[in-house]
């Protein structure tokens, strides 16, 4: 469901009726402007980092290298270091400011990396006995191996979207207890077979290839009993690509909002993709089923998550919570529908180890199959995070050509192992920006979970009687944090930022449609020292009746496409 709103857009000259960029009121702030840096700041970076972690033959994590010791190359093209830190992460707990009246995004407050941990539970592509396999597993974990300093979160991905069973803790006996109240998910989309033409990407194809390899046999009924066969199965399959489709877009898109919602943690993060699978092999040629959707119907998906994964540091580590499991090797021949039955469990058992990898090589990550102990999978994604090094290199500009950048990270040592992540994809720059740009703000409203890409502190202000008799006028500030990059200098100083407020009653009905303002402004100097100094401030207000609510403030930074958002509950009286 995408949530409709309305925007008043105002130009720089009337916006300052309800858009305040903080400026620098008192003597002491105009006397130490002289003393600032030169004034450059710019929303479009085009530093790409790279985590990459070198361990040797024990799994053992090699310190003391240098950044000459590294080459880092894009396609093939080595590239110049720009940036370089070994890296060893904060296990302290991510703290959520909590102050009176004030309601923030902001999940750690000392600029170190943390090494935070998130594990999904995906009840969407696990079958329900497997569900039960995945939390004992994760129970045996939290009970034996977890660290009692790392920070977890632990979620549930449904066809009803992301939950969050418990937010960022460091104690494990608190997530299991948390863990305990989760019961399974008997509506996954995906069976344990996998979908309908899930296997047409993997050798061999569908049913109707398998039979066609012995059509020189078959008589001219045998041909006409197939083809109607084939036409009464129709329906099912329609019904089974769209299942599938359904699967892809929940998942992909719970994956995207755990990305935005850590975002704003500097450093590298282990997210344990606890699943059964996933719906296709991900490849060039897959297809939802055979004769409809291809990778072109899913693939802004699935570039929009590589995206989001990569900004946000995200390493996944997918764990196919379905555990050791002998599938049977036939020999395809006939049509044998038991054979057939078989070949096409093995199909989707290496079609789910394909995509798993994929996944993992392409955010840096490993992933976990064909074992019964879960647990270990787990510690790998926890330790990994512990100890690396982060590059970065300033891409060249001029090569603005969508599609998937290559990444190769080597190092001169001998007898060592370097693992990071595959590559990051360019977006179209002449993609549809109203379009991604009305998403963004529509997902950050629904979801569950803060978007943190943008450090957002909201507060509620005095209350005054309303224009419409029974309700009230209660004012509110937003404000972003000192230092985010959001001016465009290149672009005569260019700032455009989305304002939107969502209140809804404790039942989760929408009071009202969702209001906000766009501000698109070109900024004088003088301006550029107060953002840089004091953040951005944004006034206004929104007129309910008596009762509690839950307001969502969402922000988007409509040159860069960060969004940032937070929740402020509401009594009015």
């Amino acid at each position: 469901m995408i949530i409709r709103y309305k925007f008043r857009h105002f130009s720089f000259s009337i916006a300052a009726i309800a858009f305040c960029l903080l400026i620098a009121a008192h003597s002491e702030d105009k006397t130490n402007d002289s003393k600032t840096d030169p004034l450059k700041i710019t929303a479009h970076s085009d530093l790409v980092l790279v985590p990459a972690l070198v361990t040797d033959k024990s799994g053992n994590h090699i310190s003391g290298l240098k950044q000459e010791d590294f080459t880092l190359l894009e396609n093939g093209t080595a590239q110049k270091i720009a940036t370089f830190e070994e890296v060893t992460s904060n296990a302290a707990q991510v703290a959520r400011a909590v102050k009176e009246n004030e309601f923030s995004n902001s999940l750690s407050g000392n600029g170190q990396a943390a090494r935070v941990t998130i594990i999904v539970l995906d009840f969407i592509n696990t079958p329900f006995m497997a569900q039960a396999d995945a939390r004992k597993q994760l129970l045996k974990y939290l009970a034996q191996s977890a660290d009692a300093r790392e920070p977890t979160g632990l979620y549930t991905l449904t066809r009803t979207g992301i939950e969050v069973i418990h937010d960022f803790t460091s104690d494990p006996a608190i997530l299991a207890a948390a863990l305990k109240m989760v019961n399974g998910n008997v509506d996954q989309i995906v069976d344990d077979l996998g979908m309908s033409g899930s296997g047409s990407s993997s050798p061999g194809g569908d049913a109707a290839s398998h039979q066609g390899s012995k059509s020189s046999s078959h008589t001219a009924a045998q041909k006409e009993s197939q083809a109607l066969q084939k036409l009464a199965q129709d329906p099912e399959q329609n019904f089974r690509a769209f299942e599938q489709r359904i699967a892809i877009t929940y998942t992909l898109e719970g994956l995207q909002q755990i990305a935005q919602a850590v975002s704003g943690i500097p450093g590298r993060k282990s997210l344990i993709w606890a699943s059964g699978g996933f719906p296709f092999n991900v490849s060039d040629n897959m297809q939802l089923s055979p004769g409809r959707d291809s990778l072109i119907d899913v693939l802004p998906l699935y570039e929009h998550t590589w995206q989001l994964l990569n900004q946000a540091q995200i390493a996944l580590y997918p764990v196919d919570v379905k555990g050791l499991r002998v599938l049977p090797i036939t020999s395809g021949s006939g049509g044998n529908p038991k054979k057939f039955s078989q070949q096409k469990a093995r199909w989707r058992e290496l079609d789910t180890q394909s995509s798993f990898d994929v996944f993992a090589s392409a955010t840096g990550g490993r992933s976990y199959f064909g074992s019964n102990d879960l647990a270990k999978g787990f510690r790998d994604a926890v330790n990994d995070s512990s100890e690396y090094y982060m590059l970065g290199y300033y891409r060249d500009s001029s090569q603005t050509k969508p599609g998937w950048r290559k990444l190769t990270v080597k190092t001169d040592r001998d007898h060592v192992a370097v693992r990071a992540r595959s590559g990051f994809y360019l977006s179209d720059a002449n993609s549809d920006p109203a379009k991604n740009r009305s998403l963004d703000i529509s997902t950050a409203l629904q979801s569950p979970v803060d978007f943190t890409s943008l450090s957002l502190v909201a507060r509620w202000n005095k209350v005054e009687a309303g224009k419409e008799p029974g309700t009230k006028h209660v004012n509110y500030e937003v404000r972003i944090a000192p230092g985010a990059a959001l001016i465009d200098d290149s672009d005569k100083n260019h700032l455009v930022l989305d304002f939107v407020a969502l209140a809804k009653a404790p039942d989760g009905k929408l009071a009202g449609q969702p209001m906000g303002q766009k501000v698109d402004v070109h900024l004088p100097p003088e301006r550029l020292t107060a953002i840089r100094q004091q953040g951005v401030l944004y006034t206004d207000a929104v007129d309910l009746a008596p009762g509690d609510y839950n307001v969502r403030f969402v922000v988007r930074d409509d040159l860069s496409g960060r969004t940032g958002s937070v929740s402020a509950p509401l009594k009015v009286e």
